[in-house]
């Protein structure tokens, strides 16, 4: 497994390499600069003490000498050309400083010389003939041990400040890079947790990364979506086989069941209990061929047949059917139909079936009676049908499920006819939905283009 630097700390890495060499060169340019200045101070202090000493005299009081000495802090030394001291403030028993000061003056007589050498300590030293007086020269001495010192101390003090600003870059730069990191951290994980499994959704924000989370969950709702159109076609590719199988085998023998039992109904219309059950037994088959319909439907959905439809015409006429259904179920129906609806293209036969399938399932639904209400309008550029009733209702967990195929609320049902009648309106380019009412009900909504 090899070794890969985190996120973050691939972006405080360069950030410290360049704090680094940045503040490495700002701190040697300083302490370049402040050396330099500094020693050039010093060189400028001493030329223009020993300017001002080599004139009127001065070189020759003691008195001015040791005040010199007071406020620039500098030995004055005062000596012939035979190297005798005329007048100075080194004490005379600093032998070797006096001796050293002498003879760095050989060849600077004519004029000012400035020199570091070594007096007991190293120093700079600055030599000038005294006016008026030839042969006599005056040399001022500043050890350079204390301008080495002050040199030191402040070349501490900017590597200290550049270190310091080094390390509190490297800080704030690895805080603000763990704030941006983080939640790509985070987002990271979730994708582990959502290839491991976990149906959970990316905490999403406004800004680029909250945007990138919510860029996932839409790209999760997609597969999510897409899994589910995967399942409910393999469902309805596997139904359609087995539809196939059923209606084959059973149709053909079924007819020749439907036959003979009305040829019973025909020889037994004298006998009221024998009626009765051949009646049942034609009833029983009408429900089995209702059935192998939906099969047929589901195996070999047929082209659509479209062409401009009144749909509140069509609606009525399947009332008109079930008359007699929704009298002996009890059920009041109310049509709330405006007369000038558009047309729409429709295939009038299978919309019909798709329209007395939502119908049955409503009336099937208020097995004590109730109210059937159904309404129609325009919407623009589409045509809204809902069919509301006041049944049992619809279990919440089942909503997502009764446009699959087996899936169904009614002990009797096989699941078929909602299946079929989606696929149906989308053909017409329309969708369908069912979804509970409150306090109790169902509501079937039907919407479909004006043109398609």
């Amino acid at each position: 497994m090899s070794w890969r630097l985190k996120l973050h700390h691939r972006i405080v890495i360069p950030f410290a390499v360049v704090a680094v060499v940045a503040m490495s060169a700002s701190a040697f340019l300083a302490l370049s600069v402040v050396s330099r200045e500094f020693q050039s101070r010093i060189r400028s202090q001493i030329l223009n003490t020993s300017d001002v000493v080599s004139r009127g005299g001065f070189a020759f009081n003691p008195s001015i000498l040791r005040s010199v000495k007071a406020i620039t802090g500098a030995d004055v030394l005062t000596f012939d050309a035979s190297g005798s001291i005329v007048s100075t403030t080194v004490d005379p028993s600093r032998v070797e400083l006096i001796n050293a000061v002498v003879a760095g003056a050989e060849g600077g007589a004519t004029g000012a010389v400035f020199r570091e050498m070594n007096c007991e300590n190293p120093c700079f030293v600055s030599y000038r003939p005294v006016i008026d007086r030839p042969g006599t020269i005056v040399a001022v001495v500043v050890e350079s041990s204390e301008s080495a010192a002050a040199i030191a101390a402040v070349s501490r003090t900017i590597v200290l400040t550049a270190l310091i600003s080094v390390i509190t870059l490297i800080v704030v730069s690895q805080l603000v890079a763990l704030r941006v990191t983080r939640p790509i951290d985070d987002l990271v994980h979730f994708s582990q947790d959502v290839a491991a499994g976990t149906s959970r959704r990316a905490q999403e924000g406004d800004d680029d990364v909250g945007r990138l989370a919510r860029a996932f969950n839409q790209m999760l709702d997609k597969l999510d979506e897409s899994k589910a159109l995967k399942v409910r076609n393999e469902k309805l590719a596997l139904a359609g086989l087995f539809a196939a199988r059923v209606a084959h085998d059973i149709r053909n023998p079924l007819a020749s069941i439907k036959i003979n039992s009305q040829m019973l109904e025909a020889a037994v219309k004298g006998d009221a209990k024998n009626a009765a059950l051949v009646n049942a037994t034609l009833h029983d088959i009408s429900q089995v061929e209702y059935v192998i319909r939906d099969l047929i439907e589901l195996a070999r959905p047929s082209e659509l047949r479209l062409v401009p439809a009144d749909l509140n015409a069509v609606i009525r006429a399947i009332i008109r059917q079930l008359d007699s259904r929704l009298t002996h179920r009890r059920v009041v129906t109310s049509l709330i139909l405006p007369d000038r609806l558009p047309q729409v293209q429709l295939d009038p036969e299978r919309f019909a079936q798709v329209l007395t399938n939502v119908f049955i399932n409503a009336i099937d639904a208020m097995p004590n009676g109730g109210n059937l209400t159904i309404s129609t309008r325009s919407d623009g550029a589409e045509i809204i049908v809902e069919v509301d009733d006041d049944g049992v209702g619809i279990d919440p967990g089942m909503v997502t499920r009764v446009f699959d195929p087996f899936v169904s609320t009614k002990p009797e049902g096989v699941g078929l006819g909602l299946v079929n009648a989606k696929a149906v309106v989308e053909g017409h380019g329309g969708r369908i939905a069912l979804t509970p009412r409150q306090p109790r009900g169902t509501r079937a909504k039907i919407v479909l283009p004006v043109s398609h």
